[in-house]
């Protein structure tokens, strides 16, 4: 089995620009642009098949079973755009150039010549307004990522990013294409997706893209995220309190 694209059909798309959301931290990208492709009705073009996915398969609700791979869906607006999801990022190193290059040759056939990258920025502690923040191919387009309100602080936090979302922007860079990669701040803990932090993403590529997109059921996500924090830290405090040392004089019984 070899890496390869498998077409559902071929668009005509106008200059779009490729829109990528595989899981990682927070699940934020994944959450973020399955969500646009549900509201916005995108249509699935391709889809993309690689031996460097986990070897195991998906059971779907009717007990049909299903590969893991990747989706290319088209949104044909006031700015054409393919969004791309996944059920997985490559599992080794090659597996993620030899994807990489894969998803470039695609955008190659349809002529993209910007991309951008959606993940989560792990920094430890809850936020009422994750900040999306931002990472670029050529700085000459900051202005246009911050009036759509990507944060680039004077000492940027990232550092690194790894996976797609990094290394795809990379090798768009040697091919003189431009990009982002837009990371919005989540807690990071392993298990918790993260709806809060996928929604400000969603917001600033509806300023960027001028989409109207309604909000309505992430924010019952949201809520749900909030509940769920909110009795880890209450059962924290109490765990917290148990193990606190005695008071002095006080002796436990042992008989």
């Amino acid at each position: 089995m070899v890496t390869e694209i498998k077409y559902i059909e071929k668009p005509e798309l106008n200059n779009p620009v490729l829109i990528e959301g595989l899981p990682g931290i927070g699940n934020v990208g994944r959450i973020a642009i399955s969500y646009l492709i549900d509201k916005l009705n995108a249509k699935k073009f391709a889809e993309l098949y690689s031996p460097y996915f986990f070897p195991l398969v998906i059971v779907n609700p009717n007990s049909e079973i299903s590969g893991l791979k990747i989706e290319f869906y088209y949104y044909k607006g006031k700015r054409d755009l393919i969004f791309l999801i996944g059920d997985s990022q490559p599992v080794e190193y090659v597996g993620y150039y030899r994807v990489c290059k894969k998803i470039l040759e695609l955008c190659e056939e349809f002529n993209v010549k910007e991309i951008i990258t959606v993940g989560g920025f792990g920094i430890g502690i809850e936020k009422q307004k994750p900040r999306v923040l931002g990472a670029l191919i050529n700085l000459d387009d900051m202005k246009k990522y911050k009036e759509a309100g990507v944060y680039f602080g004077k000492e940027n936090p990232i550092g690194t990013i790894y996976g797609v979302s990094g290394l795809l922007l990379a090798l768009a860079k040697e091919k003189n294409m431009r990009g982002c990669s837009m990371l919005g701040e989540t807690i990071g803990y392993p298990i918790i997706t993260d709806p809060k932090a996928a929604e400000e993403v969603i917001k600033v590529l509806m300023k960027l893209f001028d989409l109207k997109v309604d909000l309505t059921d992430l924010n019952e996500s949201i809520k749900q995220l909030e509940d769920f924090l909110k009795s880890i830290e209450e059962k924290t405090k109490h765990l917290s309190q148990q193990l606190q040392p005695k008071a002095e004089g006080y002796y436990d019984y042992i008989g």
